[in-house]
């Protein structure tokens, strides 16, 4: 398996000192992560692997809200969305 990619280490970086959310968050390693046009991608290869990203959306938003990196947050399994989540900045951040 090919190393996960730079956004997913940055999200597992946030976590490095709490095993257990770094351990839900594992999945991510097994998708595909990037960003375009304020959204942050996270392509999976399966539903299971999906189903295990989406279960944990507020492990996912904090990060991304903190260091600025999307808007929305856009989850799929083979070119279909199955999940979507706007970035709530004023949720977290307050």
């Amino acid at each position: 398996m090919k190393q996960p990619s730079q956004l997913t280490r940055l999200i597992w970086d946030f976590y490095r000192e709490n095993e257990a959310e770094l351990q839900q968050l594992r999945p991510l390693g097994q998708c595909k992560v990037y960003r375009r046009w304020g959204v942050l991608h996270i392509q999976c290869m399966n539903q299971d692997i999906a189903d295990a990203v989406k279960s944990s959306p507020s492990l996912i938003q904090e990060p991304v809200v903190l260091m600025r990196l999307a808007h929305q947050i856009k989850i799929s399994v083979k070119n279909t969305t199955v999940a979507v989540f706007d970035v709530n900045w004023d949720t977290i951040i307050a």
